[in-house]
Parts: structure tokens; sequence; C-alpha cells
């Protein structure tokens, strides 16, 4: 006697990915991401979505594989795998691509000339403060230079980072008892340890004006404003000292 047993088995998909999370690249980096079922019976189907707008059109989809050539900031962003066959809740795996930028560099100074009541007077503390917007801003590193030579915190320059929860991506350069010995040309150069970036340099000129003599200590002045990311410079002048500034990518 023969018997036979028909079964019916079926499984809610799983799904694993092959790569890591966060993810962080360079613009221009070709990116692949692979998702694998790992169980579902009948076999599950795998779709890519992207949580904020539609896949780059530029996307490659084989399978459960999705290569981005040549990826762009715009790129950035939270990708899910999908896998369904209809028995459960379909199964998801996601995983955050960051693409490297610095970018929206300004700077401003303290005291503030365009405030009635302050001065940047010889024998006072100046502060030059330099900002930029970097991704992943844990990777965002600041060295400041004068004349081209690299400055180091001493008791009369101070150089400290701010708390990324108070002002995110800002360095401040404290003159301390300002002197007619510190004018010059004060860098801001702006970097990411991942490299593959180019740096975004700050400069900051303070130099004595042709013309003019210097009748007390009320006679030095700044300029503070938003720079756009490309070369510019402003030059102002008021009975003394002028500041000159301008920002590049190098």
């Amino acid at each position: 006697m023969v018997s036979f047993r028909l079964s019916n088995k079926t499984a809610s998909p799983s799904i694993k990915l092959l790569v890591d999370d966060p993810i962080v690249v360079n613009p221009g980096e070709a990116i692949t991401l692979v998702c694998v079922t790992t169980g579902g019976e009948p076999a599950p189907s795998l779709t890519w979505v992207r949580s904020f707008g539609t896949l780059p059109e530029k996307t490659v989809l084989n399978g459960g594989t999705l290569t981005i050539p040549a990826i762009t900031s715009d790129d950035a962003g939270t990708y899910s795998c999908i896998a369904n066959n209809n028995v459960g809740n379909p199964a998801k795996k996601s995983t955050n691509i960051i693409v490297r930028a610095l970018k929206k560099g300004r700077f401003w100074i303290t005291p503030d000339p365009y405030h009635k009541d302050d001065n940047i007077q010889i024998g006072r503390e100046v502060k030059i403060s330099c900002q930029v917007e970097a991704v992943p801003s844990e990777e965002l590193t600041f060295s400041w230079f004068k004349n081209g030579r690299p400055l180091r915190s001493s008791e009369r320059m101070v150089i400290t980072q701010t708390d990324p929860d108070v002002s995110p991506g800002t360095t401040n350069l404290d003159i301390i008892d300002l002197k007619f010995t510190d004018f010059g040309t004060y860098t801001c150069v702006a970097s990411l340890k991942g490299g593959g970036i180019s740096d975004i340099s700050i400069d900051v000129n303070i130099s004595s004006s042709t013309g003019n003599t210097i009748g007390d200590k009320r006679n030095i002045l700044t300029s503070s404003k938003t720079l756009p990311l490309e070369s510019t410079h402003l030059t102002t002048d008021r009975c003394g000292f002028s500041i000159e500034w301008k920002l590049y990518k190098v």
C-alpha cells in the first residue's frame, strides 16, 4: 500500500543587505547596493525604493542589486529593499547613503562694526569666526594660517572649535590684545577627513590703509557678510584700517 501526503507550505519573506550602514562616498563614485533573500515560500520578489522621492533616473536595477553610477549629493538618502511574496508582511531592510560635501562657507568678526557701540581697537580682543556646512559633519576639520604659515593656539591667539550642538561647523580665532604686528592675511581652511573633496578656504586680510593716520584706538574697522561659494572680496576703509575677505575652493 502506497500513501501520499500533500503539503502546502508557505513562509513569509526574509532578506539581508550585503552593504554597510551608513555608506559614506565621494561625489562621482559608483555605489552598488545588494539585497538577497534568506527565506520565504514562495520565493519573494525584490524591489528597491527611496524614502523621499523616486530612485535616481540613472539607477541600474538587476534583481536585488541596485547600482548608482557617478553619485551626486542629490542622490543621498535612505534606500530600502522590500521583499514580498504575499505571505505575511513584506520584509524591509534599509541603508543610508551619505555623499561627502563642503558648502556655504561664511565668516564674521566680533566686535561687529555695524553696531554703533562696537569698535575693533588696538589692545582689545578680536574674534574671527569661520563656518562651513559639512557632510558628514563629524569628518570636518579646520586649519588656520597667517600669511600662509600654520597657526597654533597660543596665549594670545586662541583657536577653538564651537560645540556642534550650539553652532555646527564653526571655528574661532581669538586674537587677544590686538597689535599692529597682527596685520596680515588670516586663512581658515575647512577639510573633510575622508578626503576626495576640495577644501574650502576663507581669507580675511587685515592691513593698514595708505594715506590715513591713526588718531586714536577707535580707527579699526571690519566687515561681516555671508559669502557665496566663489571668489569674491570686499574692501572697506574707515580712517585707518581695512579688512578684505574672499572665499574659494582649493
